[in-house]
């Protein structure tokens, strides 16, 4: 197993950390694009042009960016799962900026699975829920762990499904 991390805001440093796993790895099987940024929570009217961009720069183009390196070499290779983390999110508007770049990503995600459809990789969404990571916090109500076994169902796939939305959630590890 190799690690790589990258600033993700830094395309610079994403392209580098894309240019160093692939100078270690013949071939990645599975991609979770899990990082994410959240902005501070703001009235409707509040959130900033920054927070914004910043949102979009990790949470949407960055993963577009390791996607499109990562997935024709998986393509090559006739086998590879990519799973794009999302949100659920709903009703927040104090948190825009997250949601809109969630929703982008889901775009982006349902677009592109027909454009590798028969090609051994498949690309969805998954949706941990509010778990307490970095992310979520301590107030989230979950521990991680509660949803490990729905975070791997997209990642094991046999038969080909394309552009589905997971919510880890549904698999709750429940002891």
């Amino acid at each position: 197993m190799h690690q790589v991390a990258a600033e993700l805001s830094d395309l610079a440093q994403v392209d580098q950390m894309l240019d160093h796993l692939f100078a270690h790895v013949d071939r990645l099987d599975i991609l979770y694009n899990n990082a994410a940024v959240m902005t501070p929570s703001r009235d409707f009217f509040g959130a900033t042009p920054d927070e914004y961009r910043r949102s979009f720069e990790v949470n949407v183009i960055a993963l577009i960016r390791i996607c499109n390196r990562v997935i024709p070499k998986m393509i090559e290779a006739g086998f590879g799962r990519v799973i794009n983390l999302t949100s659920g999110i709903k009703d927040q508007p104090n948190l825009l900026p997250y949601a809109v770049s969630k929703a982008a990503v889901d775009k982006y995600v349902r677009d592109l699975a027909p454009a590798v459809r028969g090609t051994g990789v498949f690309v969805n969404l998954l949706d941990p829920g509010w778990v307490r990571t970095d992310l979520g916090g301590t107030e989230a109500p979950e521990p991680v762990e509660s949803v490990l076994p729905g975070v791997l169902v997209p990642a094991l796939l046999d038969d080909e499904v394309q552009g589905h939305f997971y919510c880890a959630g549904d698999y709750k590890n429940k002891g």
